[in-house]
């Protein structure tokens, strides 16, 4: 007996399909944004580093399609099997990034949604069982390998490729990290600020790193932002370390406060630096992901600032 002949058995079958196929497609569009970080994280495991953006551009193709195969069900013997070695290799790196001790992010969805090594394994392995059943209920089904189901298939994996060649063009830095209006600044520690409380008040915070080409330049753009906003609050955030900050403030002439991230913290927060945000009570108002005009700070300052601060 053919199983997919049985109408809920087939409907069960496809809707796990398309759920996995979701799934992968999330993960891939959301490394696809950022894919300078997936490459870094990829490279922290230090199997062939100098093969990461390789390793990282061709993880995102192949997710994506394997996810637009098993949407169109394309070589239903064929796909469902290969997306189930996917997760067996995923769960196998996971486990060996482990016992190496990188078991705070697997960087399966970038930078915008992070999780336990365990969460990571037991998600897969449902995902992986799913499969099973799909496997087992699609197995005698006749091959549907139509001209259509190929170009679509094909044509998620040029998309791929493109969105992933472009993203540093899309302006998708509230989208794919961790900073964006709404998020809290409480998980994010900052070392070496005294005399200020960044959960409490309102701030202008620039986050950037002392190693840009054109750090001088960057700086007197923010020194210009904090002129101009006179008695308001305009903290500089670093990803590089305490050590950096004497330079910074000395080297640089730094009119404002600076404190420093630490690079692990930082890194969800970013896809390219500088970015600039304002911060009220802990909480993320505003974002720019480059140094914003004076005028575009003082727009964007909460109205009830601007009728106790004047400037």
């Amino acid at each position: 007996m053919q199983l997919s002949s049985n109408r809920v058995l087939f409907f069960t079958a496809r809707t796990i399909e398309i759920l996995v196929a979701g799934v992968f497609l999330l993960a891939a569009v959301m490394k696809a944004l950022d894919p300078a970080s997936f490459i870094e994280q990829i490279a922290a495991y230090g199997i062939f580093p100098d093969l990461a953006p390789i390793a990282a551009w061709s993880l995102i193709i192949v997710e994506c399609v394997l996810a637009a195969a098993l949407i169109v069900n394309l070589l239903p013997r064929i796909f469902p099997l290969l997306s189930m070695a996917l997760l067996l290799f995923f769960i196998g790196i996971t486990l060996y990034g482990m016992s190496i001790g990188l078991g705070e992010d697997c960087g399966c969805f970038g930078n915008l949604y992070h999780r336990g090594p365990e969460m990571v394994i037991i998600e897969d392995a449902l995902m992986l069982i799913g499969l099973v059943f799909v496997v087992v209920v699609l197995w005698k089904r006749q091959d549907e390998h139509n001209a259509m189901r190929i170009a679509v298939t094909l044509t998620a994996g040029m998309a791929a490729a493109g969105l992933t060649a472009f993203s540093p063009y899309i302006p998708a830095d509230d989208i794919v990290t961790q900073l964006h209006p709404g998020s809290s600044f409480t998980t994010w520690p900052v070392d070496g600020l005294y005399g200020k409380d960044l959960n409490s008040g309102t701030h202008v915070v620039f986050l950037f790193t002392v190693t840009s080409d054109n750090i001088g330049a960057q700086v007197q753009s923010m020194n210009s932002v904090a002129q101009a906003m006179e008695d308001a609050s305009v903290v500089g955030l670093i990803i590089d370390g305490t050590e950096h900050l004497t330079t910074l403030m000395f080297e640089y002439a730094a009119a404002f406060p600076v404190a420093a991230l630490e690079p692990r913290f930082a890194r969800p927060l970013y896809r390219t630096l500088p970015r600039t945000f304002i911060l009220r009570n802990g909480t993320v108002m505003q974002t720019w992901s480059e140094l914003p005009q004076p005028e575009a700070v003082m727009k964007a300052w909460p109205k009830e600032e601007q009728e106790k601060d004047p400037s």
